[in-house]
C-alpha cells in the first residue's frame, strides 16, 4: 500500500458515490420540466402530481449531491496537492465559475419547486422548472469541461513550472467536451428514465395510485428507448474522438495489442496485458476498421505502436468498457420490450414485466459509473494528458497513515450519506404521491 495508491482510493470512493446524486438529478429534472409543460398546456392534474412528487425525490438527492460534492476540495487538497499546484490556475477557473454560475441559479430556484407550489403562479412555477434543469445541466457542462480538460488541455501554457490559462474559451471547448457532454447527458437522462419508469411500474404491480404510475410510466419508457439507442450511436462518436486524441486508450478499450488491417469489432474476450493478446476472442470481422476509418480493411494501430510505459492498464479498461455496451444492450432491450407491450396495450397487465422493472433501477447507474471508470483509469499514467503523470501529482506531505485515516473516514462518510439518502427515497415512494 502506498500513499498514491490510497490517495486514488478515496477520490476513487469519493467521485464513484458523489457522481450518483448529479446524475439523478438530471434525469429528474427532465421530467420536472415536461410534466411542468403538460400541465401548462393542459391544465390536468395529474401532470402536476408527478411534477409534485419529482420535486419531493429531486429535493433529496440534491441535498446529498450537496453534501458529497462540497467535501471534494478537501480531497483534492489532502490527496493531489502538487495537482492543485500545477494545475489550479486552470481547473479552478472552470470550477469557479461553475459554483458561482450554474450551481447559484440551480441552487435559487429549487426553493421555489420545493416551497412555492401555491405561493407563486403556474407559469412562475413551470419557468423556475426549466430555470433549475437549465442550472443543473450548466454545472454539468463545466464539470464536465474541466474533466475534458485533463483528457484533451488546451487553451493553457506553462509559465514557471505551472500551467496557466491563455484561452478560457479553448480550455472550455477543448476537443472532447462537446461530445463527452453529450454522451453524460443522454446517460443521465437515460437514469432519470429507469428511476422513474421503475417506480411507476412498482405501484402498478401493487395496484397502487394506477392512474398516476400509467401516465408517468407511459411518458418514461418510450423516452428510456429513445436514451438507451442513442447511446451507442454518441458512444460510436466520442470513440472517433478519443481515437484522434488518445488512441492508445482507444487501443485498449478494443483490446489491440498489435496493428493490423481489418480489424475485428470484438464483443468478448479475457484481456492479457502480459503476454499482449486477448483470451477467447468473440467478434465481427472487419467491423472495427470500418467503424474507425470507414474501410473494412483499414489499418487499427496496436498499443505496440506507443512506449510501454504509456499504455492505459489494458485488463481493466477492455473489461469495464465491454462490460458497459453490454449494460447498453440489456437496457436497449428492456426499454424495447416495455414499448412494445404499450403499444399492444398489455404493458399494465404484464405483472412479470411490471415486477422486474424496479430492479433494473440500478442498470443505468452501473454504465454510468463503469463507463467513468474505464475513461479516467484510461488516461493513466497521465492525471493531465501528455502534461503531468498521476505519479507527480500526489500529495507527499502527509504519511501513509494519516492518508489512510482520511480514506477510512471520508469512505464511512459517504456510506452514511448514500444510506440515509436511499432509505429516504424509499420511504418517499413506499408513501405515494399525494393524488387528487
Amino acid at each position: 500500500m502506498t500513499e498514491l495508491l490510497i490517495s486514488r482510493m478515496q477520490f476513487g470512493v469519493s467521485i464513484g458515490i458523489h457522481y450518483l446524486f448529479p446524475i439523478t438529478t438530471l434525469g429528474l429534472t427532465l421530467f420536472i420540466v415536461i410534466f411542468e409543460t403538460l400541465y401548462i398546456v393542459k391544465r390536468q392534474n395529474q401532470d402536476r402530481a408527478i411534477s409534485a412528487f419529482l420535486v419531493k425525490l429531486l429535493g433529496l438527492i440534491f441535498v446529498a449531491g450537496v453534501a458529497t460534492g462540497l467535501m471534494m476540495p478537501f480531497s483534492m487538497g489532502a490527496n493531489w496537492a502538487r495537482f492543485s499546484t500545477y494545475a489550479g490556475a486552470v481547473l479552478g477557473a472552470l470550477i469557479s465559475v461553475e459554483a458561482i454560475t450554474a450551481f447559484a441559479l440551480e441552487s435559487a430556484f429549487i426553493s421555489i419547486l420545493l416551497f412555492g407550489r401555491d405561493r407563486v403562479s403556474p407559469f412562475v412555477y413551470w419557468l423556475s422548472a426549466v430555470l433549475v434543469f437549465i442550472g443543473a445541466h450548466l454545472s454539468g457542462f463545466w464539470i464536465v469541461a474541466a474533466n475534458s480538460w485533463l483528457q484533451t488541455p488546451a487553451g493553457y501554457a506553462l509559465e514557471d513550472g505551472r500551467v496557466v490559462l491563455t484561452s478560457l474559451s479553448q480550455a472550455l471547448f477543448n476537443p472532447s467536451t462537446l461530445i463527452r457532454f453529450a454522451h453524460v447527458v443522454t446517460a443521465a437522462w437515460l437514469v432519470g428514465a429507469f428511476f422513474t419508469a421503475g417506480i411507476a411500474a412498482y405501484y402498478l404491480a401493487r395496484s397502487r395510485h394506477e392512474a398516476f404510475a400509467k401516465k408517468l410510466l407511459s411518458v418514461a419508457l418510450p423516452l428510456a428507448l429513445v436514451l438507451a439507442v442513442s447511446q451507442p450511436i454518441l458512444g460510436h462518436f466520442h470513440i472517433m474522438e478519443v481515437l484522434g486524441n488518445n488512441p492508445e486508450k482507444d487501443a485498449a478499450y478494443e483490446g489491440i495489442f498489435k496493428s493490423v488491417n481489418g480489424a475485428p469489432l470484438l464483443l468478448f474476450g479475457i484481456p492479457d496485458e502480459e503476454n499482449q493478446v486477448i483470451h477467447f476472442p468473440v467478434g465481427a470481422p472487419y467491423v472495427l476498421s470500418l467503424l474507425e476509418s470507414g474501410d473494412p480493411m483499414g489499418r487499427v494501430k496496436g498499443l505496440e505502436e506507443f512506449p510501454r510505459e504509456n499504455w492505459p492498464p489494458v485488463n481493466v479498461i477492455f473489461t469495464t468498457f465491454h462490460l458497459m455496451i453490454v449494460l447498453g444492450v440489456v437496457m436497449i432491450a428492456v426499454a424495447a420490450l416495455g414499448v412494445f407491450l404499450l403499444w399492444r396495450q398489455k404493458l399494465y397487465t404484464a405483472r412479470w414485466y411490471l415486477l422486474l422493472l424496479p430492479w433494473l433501477i440500478p442498470l443505468p447507474y452501473l454504465a454510468n459509473e463503469i463507463g467513468w471508470i474505464g475513461t479516467e483509469i484510461g488516461r493513466q499514467p497521465w492525471i493531465i494528458y501528455g502534461v503531468m503523470r498521476t505519479a507527480n501529482a500526489s500529495t507527499i506531505t502527509l504519511p501513509l497513515w494519516q492518508l489512510s485515516v482520511s480514506f477510512v473516514g471520508i469512505t464511512l462518510v459517504y456510506l452514511v450519506i448514500t444510506v440515509l439518502t436511499f432509505v429516504s427515497v424509499k420511504k418517499l415512494v413506499h408513501n405515494g404521491p399525494k393524488v387528487g
